[in-house]
């Protein structure tokens, strides 16, 4: 049975941490808690996940950490942590040191997703924080639509010291049917060897009634790009849920790869997340 490393998965602690995003955003404004997670693997070979920063409030970031670390130790599932830090801002190195002191802490997001700044990545601010990364020796979680993939590259170009993980494809307008420039921007972006790509958070960007059919070209010309040395799946749950459960996701990717070999899975869905976030798997 395929082992599985989910790089990309998320809980919500809304009962105690402040998330703005979800405001108005009822489909996901709720309590997520690892027992909903284990619910929506279901029979899937999860075992382990990093869990990715949900966006709370900049006043809750460490306590996120905090919650997250005590879910681990009890729950056993999460054997990383990327947490969320203002990389951009000069209170950047004292946050870091904080969120370093959780053993369980291996990389950091700051996202561009969600700006209407195209530019955020380039900037002189967060590419100074991003840098400060090696010396804690995190990792960073490139989070940026298609537009934004151009600063993107010119952060990745100005931070060769720092592993980074794209989220989510580089997030390419499936649904709108574009594959150029995204398809040029990510075969940039995979000539650097110290980035890594995760195969997630497609289905939420492609067609209401999307297929796999719809999916493939985009895996593809990623495995083309990263080849299976350098890339990662994730399932982006809960967010995935607003197009795919669990399941279906998988089953796509699967059906899209199909003419992977064993060892090619295996390094797709469990050897590379294991190396690159350096976990502790039994």
């Amino acid at each position: 049975m395929l082992k599985i490393i989910d790089t990309h998965q998320h809980l919500w602690d809304t009962a105690n941490l402040e998330y703005p995003w979800l405001e108005g955003f009822d489909l996901l404004r709720k309590q997520y808690t690892a027992q909903d997670y284990r619910e929506a693997i279901g029979d899937v070979n999860v075992v382990n996940s990093v869990h990715v920063e949900g966006d709370a409030a900049e006043k809750h970031i460490v306590q996120e950490v905090a919650w997250l670390t005590h879910i681990a130790e009890t729950d056993g599932m999460i054997g990383a942590i990327a947490a969320a830090a203002p990389l951009e801002k000069p209170n950047a190195e004292a946050i870091l040191k904080q969120l370093t002191a959780f053993a369980l802490v291996v990389g950091v997001r700051r996202m561009a997703w969600h700006l209407p700044d195209n530019q955020f990545y380039a900037s002189p601010e967060l590419i100074r924080g991003v840098k400060l990364l090696a010396k804690f020796n995190l990792s960073f979680e490139l989070c940026a639509k298609h537009a934004q993939l151009p600063a993107a590259i010119e952060l990745v170009k100005a931070t060769p010291d720092v592993k980074h993980a794209v989220n989510h494809c580089g997030g390419p307008d499936i649904k709108g049917g574009q594959f150029e420039p995204w398809a040029t921007h990510m075969q940039e972006l995979a000539a650097f060897e110290n980035v890594h790509c995760k195969v997630s958070g497609i289905v939420t960007t492609a067609s209401e009634d999307w297929t796999p059919e719809e999916l493939k070209p985009y895996i593809r010309h990623l495995v083309a790009a990263f080849g299976y040395e350098r890339l990662m799946f994730g399932s982006d749950w809960p967010v995935c849920t607003l197009a795919a459960e669990y399941h279906e996701w998988l089953e796509a990717l699967l059906w899209a790869v199909d003419d992977a070999s064993d060892a090619e899975k295996n390094r797709l869905f469990y050897q590379n997340a294991l190396e690159f976030y350096s976990l502790d798997v039994q």
